[in-house]
């Protein structure tokens, strides 16, 4: 059973035709509030969802939720999915399942600029997992426009290297 409905494809095909008729600039703007509920616990808000954010128990935290960088990863799985359901939905690409994993690995001295090491993630590395009775080359065509037009990609790879799998139907697909 496909997981995008035809109404997603024509409301984005809408939504584009809109965008391209007006000429000003359509700004989106983020923002969260985080407020430190105790030690390492924080509490943010984002468009009115309450989201707790701690660290491990093994590093004094209380283990209550995802640290920060767990919903940085978090984002860029999130973001292929969404991004990619956008790009499919206008193409009709019927999509039997979405399955994205997003791996970052950085170093934890950094947290502390021990040897002047820098905490920034160094590799992120992105699986995509789709079924589909679709042509592979179009789920790969889909694929190269979710990473081209999703704006958290469009940041981090101006910073980070960034690497890409797409496996459809359990075959890699090339990119």
């Amino acid at each position: 059973m496909p997981k995008i409905s035809p109404e997603t494809g024509d409301y984005f095909l809408k939504s584009i035709e809109d965008l391209k008729a007006d000429s000003a600039e359509k700004t989106a703007i983020n923002k969260a509030v985080a407020v430190l509920q105790h030690d390492q616990c924080s509490e943010v808000t984002v468009r009115g969802f309450t989201l707790l954010q701690d660290e491990p128990v093994t590093v004094m935290g209380g283990g209550k939720g995802p640290t920060p960088t767990d919903f940085f990863i978090a984002s860029v799985a999130l973001c292929e999915n969404v991004i990619f359901a956008r790009n499919a939905s206008v193409i009709r690409l019927a999509v039997d399942s979405l399955e994205t994993t997003a791996t970052g690995e950085w170093n934890m001295k950094g947290l502390w600029e021990i040897e002047g090491t820098d905490s920034a993630f160094r590799r992120i590395a992105v699986e995509t997992r789709v079924k589909t009775r679709a042509n592979p080359s179009d789920v790969a065509a889909v694929a190269r426009q979710t990473h081209r037009r999703c704006p958290i990609y469009a940041t981090l790879r101006r910073s980070v290297q960034l690497e890409f799998r797409l496996i459809v139907n359990g075959a890699e697909v090339a990119l």
